[in-house]
């Protein structure tokens, strides 16, 4: 822990004071933006292409402003004229996008699905459905372009300390015993509770949850992973505060705590697993704060009614 807290402080001061003001001002203008003016329940009510070109715009502003704030306080712009750069840019916004717009695997659910189970099955397989839209691409530009560079961007256990990883889980425990006091997070938690319309028997949300877990298996691969791993030939560790910005960017619409301390959460995830070339402890956090924010949204709506 202490070599992890080390490593953070480090990390703060390689960047000037105003630097890290700016990221904050910036930040807190586009959640303010958000949580002020409904940007993204007044995003839920466009569909097809619109929605995609408009929630691409949203992960490119925090994305590519990440990055233009890097450059305008350390005067490096050397990096936008390298069209890899550029590239996996534009790749990254359109990946995740797609997987946020797309919804045509409802309709394929749908056909395997008894009428009374349509629902339930939609909404328990869409995770491994959205999981793949982010491992699918990510896979195979590594595969046509940096297969014998590099391991599968982290996906290694080699460096993984697991008895910090276990000793970070630990630490959000009083942070979301709190949260599962507050109506914001029990209006949204548990998530398992979106399948709870009919009588199903409990292998049923066992198999919710565990499809709800693939989900962040495809975010950590895709944030901590493609977006650290993908560009830090060209960035180096500079890539990390850019991959906080855009991974706060795709928690609008969840409660607003959530979406600030995502921030944080990313920061601190995309440095370890820059230090340790693994994404493995990344997994486990966000898979374990993911059942924990869901133990605590069953016990606090139980409690609440």
């Amino acid at each position: 822990m202490r070599k992890i807290f080390d490593e953070l402080i480090a990390f703060i001061k390689q960047y000037p004071f105003l630097f890290w003001v700016t990221v904050f001002v910036f930040l807190a203008i586009t959640v303010s933006v958000n949580y002020v003016f409904g940007l993204k329940e007044y995003m839920r009510t466009i569909s097809g292409g619109s929605y995609f070109f408009v929630i691409s715009s949203v992960y490119a502003f925090h994305l590519v402003g990440g990055y233009l704030l890097y450059s305008l306080f350390t005067k490096d712009f050397s990096f936008w004229k390298n069209p890899k750069f550029v590239l996996l840019l534009i790749l990254a916004i359109v990946i995740f996008a797609f997987r946020e717009s797309f919804d045509g695997y409802y309709q394929w659910i749908k056909i395997w699905s008894g009428d009374e189970l349509i629902s339930v099955n939609q909404r328990t397989w869409k995770y491994p459905f959205r999981m793949l839209f982010l491992l699918i691409p990510v896979f195979l530009y590594w595969l046509i372009f940096e297969k014998d560079k590099t391991n599968f961007y982290g996906f290694s256990f080699s460096n993984t300390p697991f008895k910090v990883y276990f000793l970070l889980l630990l630490c959000m425990v009083p942070l979301i015993v709190f949260a599962s006091t507050q109506t914001d997070f029990l209006s949204f938690y548990p998530r398992a509770k979106r399948i709870s319309g009919v009588d199903l028997p409990m292998w049923r949300y066992i198999l919710f949850e565990l499809c709800y877990a693939s989900d962040f298996f495809g975010i950590e691969l895709f944030f901590r992973g493609f977006l650290i791993f993908a560009f830090v030939k060209i960035v180096g560790i500079h890539s990390i505060i850019p991959m906080a910005c855009f991974y706060l960017s795709i928690h609008f619409g969840k409660p607003m705590g959530e979406t600030i301390s995502s921030f944080f959460g990313g920061t601190i995830l995309g440095l370890i697993s820059y230090r340790t070339k693994s994404i493995n402890g990344g997994i486990l956090i966000h898979v374990g704060i993911a059942w924990m924010m869901e133990l605590g949204g069953f016990i606090g709506n139980y409690y609440l009614q």
